[in-house]
């Protein structure tokens, strides 16, 4: 979920709330006064604080984002109706008039504990959307450095947000990790705090150590772990001191990612990491972007304040060779991916970032672990006769088709972490994206995927 996302539906409930609280507060005062013996200013003052109350609650439910919403919701504003709903029963219980009580009370009951239950099922569901890649980020004229961070967002969640959903932009970056307090999904790390512990991270025994020692070169990468002096010089630091600092740890965890592997996210105890190299296909971030998405995690936690961003802005930027690209049109920003097949089977896979999660036999830099390897000639026939399997595939090429255009349909178990491999993960919009050409192409290649020779 972004920073800034507020859930419809709970939002739309606060309001309902809000309305019913406003609509008990009349009616107890109407039938105090229709009846003699009724205590109206007791009755009237326990209805009008609930009334206030949830009033109170609903704008405050307004200045949260969608995660704190949800928690307020469930501790707090949901026993509230609960109480009044209790207190209603009593007013006209404890009066003998019960009989006279109106059906709304049994019918908001209802409503109340359907709309709750209805709207913590789909918060529970995992939800999320992936944007199209935006193309290489625009750098025209000089740019301030929260328009800086704001790319660097942009990079990592994409340019549409919808409320309640998951955005992902070209980074790829909320596919596994989370950026909330509390909010954990567990495939990687949780970024929130990142920029404070960048800063220990570099000076603790196990960065030192683990998984190889600083000055050792990592080959996936050709990344040279803790000399940011050795990084290609298109993306190297230009500014700071010669010793390492939070911001080089930043960057050689996008550049690097298995220089250092966070205790308990890594694979082969801890000694691989599952995320892809940014800079390399299919994500390849350039050096603007890569240090966008820096200064993005650098000043994400302190809103507004960039005293610690450490980065420099492309106009400042002496290593900057010309990575900033023209501005595109307007109409080519919210232009969605579509593969039209006539692209050779690298560039379509690519295009479409199935390397992300994917090793794929063929591909250049498809090394993907998140999702089941693609050796689907030897897979595909023996998931079809899985058990488990619901789909509607009775061979390879049909199996490939509806693992595409539905994943949702059979869910690889993965031998390895003993546990089936993240349902909802895999994008459900292919069929989007790409034409009836590239889909046979598409499925034609993946049909023949196989191990390599002797492995």
């Amino acid at each position: 979920m972004l920073p800034e996302q507020h859930d419809i539906l709970f939002s739309f409930l606060a309001i309902a709330f809000a309305l019913f609280g406003i609509y008990v507060f009349i009616n107890v005062i109407q039938t105090s006064r229709e009846r003699e013996g009724i205590n109206i200013k007791l009755w009237g003052g326990i209805f009008g604080a609930f009334a206030i109350g949830c009033f109170l609650m609903t704008v405050h439910m307004f200045d949260l984002v969608q995660a704190d919403q949800l928690k307020f919701f469930f501790s707090t504003y949901i026993l509230v109706v609960f109480m009044m709903l209790f207190f209603w029963g009593v007013f006209f219980k404890s009066n003998k008039i019960e009989g006279q009580s109106p059906p709304i009370i049994r019918g908001f009951f209802f409503w109340t504990t359907v709309s709750v239950l209805l709207a913590g099922y789909t918060n529970w569901l995992p939800q999320q959307r992936s944007d199209p890649p935006p193309k290489a980020a625009a750098v025209v004229g000089d740019l301030t450095m929260e328009e800086f961070a704001d790319m660097g967002r942009v990079i990592i969640f994409g340019a549409k947000q919808v409320a309640g959903q998951k955005s992902i932009g070209k980074g790829q970056c909320p596919l596994c990790h989370t950026f909330d307090p509390g909010d954990n999904m567990g495939r990687c790390p949780n970024l929130f705090g990142v920029e404070e512990r960048s800063h220990k991270r570099v000076k603790e025994d196990r960065y030192a150590t683990s998984p190889m020692a600083i000055g050792e070169l990592e080959p996936a990468s050709g990344i040279t772990k803790g000399k940011p002096a050795e990084i290609p010089e298109e993306y190297r630091r230009q500014h700071g001191p010669d010793e390492l600092v939070g911001e080089d740890y930043l960057r050689e965890s996008l550049m690097c990612p298995t220089c250092y592997v966070v205790e308990g996210f890594g694979k082969d105890n801890d000694t691989k990491s599952p995320m892809p190299v940014i800079v390399k296909p299919p994500i390849s971030l350039s050096r603007v972007e890569v240090n966008a998405v820096v200064a993005y995690l650098q000043s994400k936690d302190t809103p507004g304040e960039f005293a610690s961003v450490t980065v420099p802005l492309p106009q400042d930027d002496a290593g900057n060779t010309g990575g900033a690209v023209a501005e595109a049109p307007a109409d080519d920003e919210d232009r969605p991916v579509f593969v039209t097949g006539k692209e050779d089977i690298q560039a379509m896979i690519n295009t479409l970032g199935c390397p992300l999660c994917h090793t794929i036999p063929g591909v250049e830099g498809a090394v993907g672990e998140l999702g089941p390897k693609l050796h689907e000639k030897i897979n595909a026939p023996k998931r079809i006769k899985d058990p488990n399997y619901k789909g509607k595939a009775t061979n390879t090429r049909e199996y490939v088709r509806e693992s595409i255009l539905n994943p949702g349909a059979y869910v690889v178990f993965n031998e390895e972490a003993g546990e089936s491999f993240p349902d909802g993960l895999m994008p459900t919009t292919f069929s989007e994206m790409l034409s009836v050409q590239a889909l046979d192409k598409l499925v034609d290649f993946i049909s023949q995927t196989e191990p390599p020779a002797g492995s």
